[in-house]
């Protein structure tokens, strides 16, 4: 049967069109779309649903069974959990913070900007860059990070575990995610949100599963063997999804008028856009507020009288919601608009910190209610937290441009990255106070909230800035 064929155009804003006329790109094929889709939510189960259930390793970490850091943080008077909390942190925030290096490699690969054709040129060198390709480079990425899981179960001390299962595993999936990621958007047009919003869900679905699995090992055959078991499955998982990366449709395209490679750095005349200070703003208070809730829920759950195991079925429910609702998020984007859904999503989540969150905290440990309003925070908190995720990438292109994603998306997503290495650390810093029980979270919902109200102000500037800059629309 023949292969059915969409022939899909992509545009920059229209301001921009006039000037310079859209680039002609190859077709796809529905069956090239089926593919991207399903390596890219790999990626994202691999890489940001490991990240979103470190909170399992850390609540371990901070127990008395665990095996692995001499002398036990559990046994000391003041616990160092913000350092626990940021070999987490660390490798969530290297894996988005490397786009702003990787991004710009893989496009000068793509696009031959680095070949080598003198005569002169050493031998070795030629034979570097001719094996330099992205599959190389997302290959190399997978080795990382199973390196850095076998080395962690060596370790005995934090400093260990920070440049193992932080530095090394977070280095590993940042080349592993870009290149698999910053393509995607360019082979999706009129669902492009949707499509993301799928893709993105494997970071939901990823916690789902690993969230369970990593602590039934943890129980069973402590940290040792589980980061070892967890470095073979990395490695088996990791290397078709690596195989399978795709190219950027504007390899090799050249408009009339200009260079087809995709932009990879932020000029400074869209430095200086408020729409993109705005972005960035959001971004980084965004994923500063949202990895929060994620590392503390199995701990918090177990200062309610639970077990660790109930907090990892609450991360995996979190992560579940999560993974559903940046599908429907996406879905309500492509038809309420983009910002408006994702103004509406920070704003509901902000909200659940405040109501929710905080109301436990300040309610008895010992009562029902406690719990109840804890449960319901979690619910409510995991659907709305999923926008800003499910809308960002598909709200890039509409508001900078296709050809401008790839360098808009890796700024952002660096200083994603850097928000992420600042919020749970201070969040760690903050619970460790001479509070105990539930009362020694009050900060950290204080600090939680506060960061995702900002966050959602700085989108009501985008909002306002790009309808200024356009003509202004109610579906956006």
């Amino acid at each position: 049967m023949a292969t059915q064929i969409q022939s899909i155009p992509l545009s920059a804003r229209p301001a921009e069109s006039d000037s310079i006329p859209a680039p002609a790109l190859p077709p796809i094929s529905r069956r090239k779309q089926a593919v991207v889709l399903l390596s890219a939510f790999m990626t994202i189960a691999l890489t940001i649903g490991y990240n979103q259930c470190f909170g399992v390793f850390q609540e371990y970490y901070l127990s008395s069974s665990q095996d692995i850091i001499v002398p036990s943080p559990a046994s000391q008077a003041s616990p160092p959990t913000a350092l626990l909390a940021f070999v987490g942190t660390l490798c969530y925030g290297l894996t988005w913070a490397g786009g702003i290096l990787v991004n710009p490699v893989i496009s000068r690969i793509e696009h031959g900007t680095w070949t080598l054709t003198t005569p002169s040129t050493r031998l070795w060198r030629r034979r570097i860059m001719r094996l330099l390709t992205p599959r190389t480079i997302t290959i190399s990425g997978v080795l990382i990070m199973t390196v850095g899981f076998t080395l962690a179960s060596f370790s005995s001390s934090i400093w260990h575990l920070l440049l193992t299962q932080g530095f090394l595993v977070g280095l590993g999936m940042s080349l592993l995610y870009f290149p698999l990621l910053a393509p995607a958007p360019e082979y999706f047009t009129s669902h492009r949100a949707t499509a993301m919003g799928f893709i993105l869900a494997g970071g939901g679905a990823g916690g789902l599963i690993f969230s369970p699995v990593i602590r039934a090992l943890l129980s069973s055959v402590g940290g040792r063997w589980t980061l070892r078991i967890y470095a073979v499955f990395n490695l088996i998982a990791g290397l078709p999804i690596a195989w399978a990366v795709p190219k950027s449709r504007f390899a090799g395209v050249s408009p009339a008028g200009g260079p087809g490679r995709r932009d990879t750095h932020v000029s400074r005349a869209l430095a200086s856009r408020p729409t993109f200070l705005f972005s960035v703003v959001a971004a980084f208070l965004q994923s500063a507020g949202a990895q929060l809730p994620l590392s503390f829920i199995p701990s918090y759950t177990v200062v309610l009288g639970l077990t660790a195991s109930n907090g990892a079925t609450y991360l995996a429910v979190s992560n579940a919601i999560n993974a559903v609702s940046r599908v429907l998020t996406g879905y309500a984007g492509d038809r309420l608009g983009r910002q408006n859904t994702l103004f509406l999503t920070l704003l509901l989540a902000a909200c659940s910190v405040f109501a929710f969150w905080l109301s436990s905290v300040l309610s008895s440990a010992s009562s029902s209610s406690s719990l109840s309003l804890w449960l319901a925070f979690i619910a409510l908190y995991s659907a709305s937290a999923g926008g800003y995720y499910a809308l960002f990438p598909a709200l890039i292109a509409e508001v900078f441009g296709i050809q401008q994603y790839a360098a808009v998306n890796a700024f952002i997503l660096f200083v994603r990255g850097l928000g992420t290495m600042f919020g749970s650390p201070v969040g760690g810093q903050l619970l460790g106070s001479s509070e105990q029980g539930t009362a020694a979270y009050a900060s950290i919902a204080y600090w939680d909230g506060a960061l995702l109200m900002g966050a959602t102000v700085c989108c009501v500037g985008v909002r306002w800035a790009d309808g200024k800059g356009k003509a202004w629309k109610w579906i956006a």
